[in-house]
């Protein structure tokens, strides 16, 4: 099992008609394209777009895109809707979040909280504070520290809830 890079990235505009109504149109460029490249041509492309729409261009992504080649099994009883939330400190004095699914009952206190000592969460915190500054906030702030770490449950969808 590996993560392997799809062929193509995708440029994805999202439109907007005269009702409110939300389009969208995807383009791919070849996934070795830099992104400094893939999204200059994004932009050359959306200059062209209004020429031939009665729509407005509200934004594009670009999206370079990894799949599992054969993912395994999940654990057993795993739930997505458990998940492990990291609240970071940033740089600007705000804060920014992300959750992850599934969070193994290992790497938890009794209380609910993440044990920060626990070396897979050393692991995390590591990768997410000193590789090359690189992981931000939305605002692009840089992420300096870890406030807290908790377990918390999402709502179950009808389609995520257990078999009966």
């Amino acid at each position: 099992m590996a993560l392997v890079n799809k062929p193509t990235a995708a440029l994805k505009y999202t439109w907007r008609d005269a009702s409110g109504s939300i389009g969208h149109t995807l383009i791919h460029v070849p996934f070795a394209t830099s992104t400094t490249l893939a999204l200059a041509a994004g932009n050359a492309i959306a200059a062209t777009l209004p020429a031939i729409s009665g729509c407005v261009v509200l934004s594009f992504d670009l999206t370079y895109a990894y799949v599992q080649d054969a993912p395994g099994d999940p654990a057993s009883g795993s739930r997505v809707e458990d998940k492990g939330v990291f609240n970071w400190l940033c740089a600007n004095g705000l804060q920014s979040g992300f959750s992850i699914p599934g969070i193994i009952d290992a790497v938890l206190l009794p209380d609910g909280r993440i044990d920060q000592a626990n070396t897979d969460i050393v692991a995390l915190v590591t990768v997410v504070e000193d590789v090359g500054a690189l992981f931000c906030s939305i605002s692009g702030s840089d992420i300096v520290s870890l406030a807290s770490a908790y377990q918390r449950f999402s709502r179950t969808s009808k389609r995520q809830a257990a078999p009966r």
